[in-house]
């Protein structure tokens, strides 16, 4: 990531559904990270900014009926991407949202440096893969999402179970 990010987290409402999208970008021009639609789009954004809003990390930037669109504070933004990342496909996002707000609270300071890092592999990835899906408009391709997604969930659950355990993550940086 560059020196000065911004971290945009948008939600876009229309009659028949929803968009959330995730924007990083710095002074020059925002790059959309990755976009959720779905049912529980509403419910997950709602909640995302709940959360950050406990602990002042999120400012609204413009709010109306068909737009909310709020920064998300740079320390946090490639959290939020890791998170987000959690939420593609998933069957119960309260669990993660739970997650969200114990990570935000310093119960799992492992797991921050693991969605930060998942975040940045991620992008890699799908930088690579970009190659092959030249029209593709959004930094996160769609096969790297799913594989992420898939494996960081798993990863998430292994490690919640085993999360009594201290991990030196230090000595594998």
């Amino acid at each position: 990531m560059s020196e000065r990010e911004t971290y945009i987290i948008i939600l876009r409402k229309d009659k028949r559904s929803s968009t959330l999208s995730f924007n990083i970008g710095g002074k020059e021009e925002l790059m959309t990270l990755l976009k959720l639609v779905g049912k529980n789009v509403n419910f997950i954004f709602k909640n995302i900014v709940s959360i950050l809003s406990k602990y002042g990390a999120i400012s609204p930037i413009k709010i109306s009926d068909r737009e909310e669109i709020f920064t998300v504070r740079e320390d946090l933004g490639p959290i939020i991407g890791g998170f987000l990342i959690l939420f593609r496909r998933s069957r119960n996002p309260k669990k993660w949202l739970s997650l969200l707000n114990d990570v935000l609270e310093g119960k799992y300071p492992t797991l921050v440096i693991v969605l930060e890092n998942y975040v940045a592999m991620a992008l890699e990835m799908s930088r690579v893969d970009k190659h092959r899906n030249k029209g593709q408009k959004q930094a996160l391709t769609p096969i790297v999402l799913d594989a992420s997604s898939t494996s960081l969930k798993a990863f998430a659950k292994i490690f919640l179970k085993n999360g009594k355990k201290k991990i030196n993550v230090e000595a594998y940086v």
